[in-house]
C-alpha cells in the first residue's frame, strides 16, 4: 500500500492502516508517537519537509517570517521563502535529523520550485512581493547544499515537482536523487490537465526515469474512469508509484 497524508489530524489514522512494507508519506509534526509505532511494525515512512515555502501554521513561522518573499498563490497562509538564509538551511537539516531519529527513511521535499520562481516565476506571474527575491543561482546553491547534506545522513530525498531544479541538480549530482514525485500529470483538482501540461510533465518524468530515478506521482480525481486511465498511463510509461487522491490536501484516503 502507498499512502500520502499531510493533514496532521488524519496522519495517525493513515499510519494505523499501514502494514509491514507499506510506504506512508506523511506530515510528521505532532505525530511522533504514531510514526514510531508504524516504523516498529515495518512501515516505511517518508516525512514532509517544505524547502521553499513557509506555512503560517508551523510553530517556527515567527522565527522565519522575515524571509518571506511573496504569498503562495492558491494556499492561504503559505509564503515563498528565501532559502539562501543559513539559519533556514540549518533548520531544514535539523528537521531531517529529527525525523530520522523517529525512524523516517526519506523526505518528501516540497517547493524546490522556488528555484524556478526566482529565475522566472515572480516576474512572469506579476506577484506582489514582500521582499526582493534572491538570485536563482544562489537558491540553487542553497538547495543543493541542503540536499547533499541530508543525503549524506543516509536519508532518501524525494523532490516533489521542481522539475527545473531537479534537471539541473541531477545532471550535476547524478547519484543523489534516487526518486521524484510529481503531482497532477493527468488530473489536478478533479479536472483533466491540459494536453500541454500532461506533455510537459510526461517528458520530465520520462527524463527522470532514463536517469535511473524511481517515479512516483499523485493524481487528484474522484472518477473511477479517470483512475483507470491514470493506472494505464503510468504502466505504459513504466512509472512505478501512483497515488490517487480525492482531496487536494492529501488526507490519506
Amino acid at each position: 500500500m502507498l499512502a500520502y497524508c499531510f493533514e496532521s489530524d488524519k496522519v495517525k489514522r493513515t499510519l494505523e492502516k499501514c502494514r509491514k512494507n507499506d510506504l506512508a508519506v506523511i506530515d510528521v509534526e505532532d505525530n511522533e508517537s504514531a510514526v514510531r509505532s508504524a516504523v516498529s511494525r515495518g512501515v516505511y515512512v517518508y516525512g514532509y519537509l517544505n524547502a521553499g515555502a513557509l506555512e503560517r501554521e508551523r510553530p517556527f513561522y515567527p522565527q522565519f517570517k522575515h524571509l518571506r518573499i511573496a504569498k503562495y498563490d492558491g494556499w492561504d497562509g503559505e509564503y515563498w521563502i528565501d532559502p539562501t538564509d543559513t539559519a533556514w538551511q540549518q533548520h531544514l537539516i535539523s528537521e531531517a535529523k529529527r525525523m530520522q531519529s523517529l525512524g523516517v527513511i526519506g523526505l518528501y521535499l516540497d517547493n524546490t520550485d522556488i528555484y524556478y520562481m526566482c529565475a522566472e516565476g515572480f516576474k512572469e506571474e506579476r506577484i506582489k512581493m514582500i521582499r526582493n527575491a534572491p538570485s536563482a543561482q544562489s537558491v540553487y546553491n542553497a538547495l543543493s547544499s541542503v540536499i547533499r547534506k541530508i543525503n549524506a545522513l543516509g536519508m532518501i530525498v524525494m523532490p516533489n515537482g521542481g522539475d527545473t531544479f531537479v534537471r539541473k541538480f541531477a545532471s550535476a549530482y547524478p547519484s543523489v536523487i534516487k526518486t521524484v514525485n510529481q503531482e497532477g500529470v493527468l488530473y489536478q483538482d478533479n479536472k483533466k490537465q491540459s494536453a500541454e501540461d500532461t506533455k510537459y510533465y510526461t517528458e520530465y518524468l520520462d527524463w527522470c526515469k532514463r536517469k535511473g530515478m524511481y517515479i512516483r506521482g499523485i493524481e487528484y480525481t474522484k472518477s473511477k474512469t479517470a483512475s483507470l486511465r491514470c493506472k494505464a498511463y503510468y504502466m505504459r510509461h513504466g512509472w512505478q508509484g501512483l497515488y490517487i487522491s480525492k482531496h487536494k490536501n492529501l488526507e490519506g484516503d
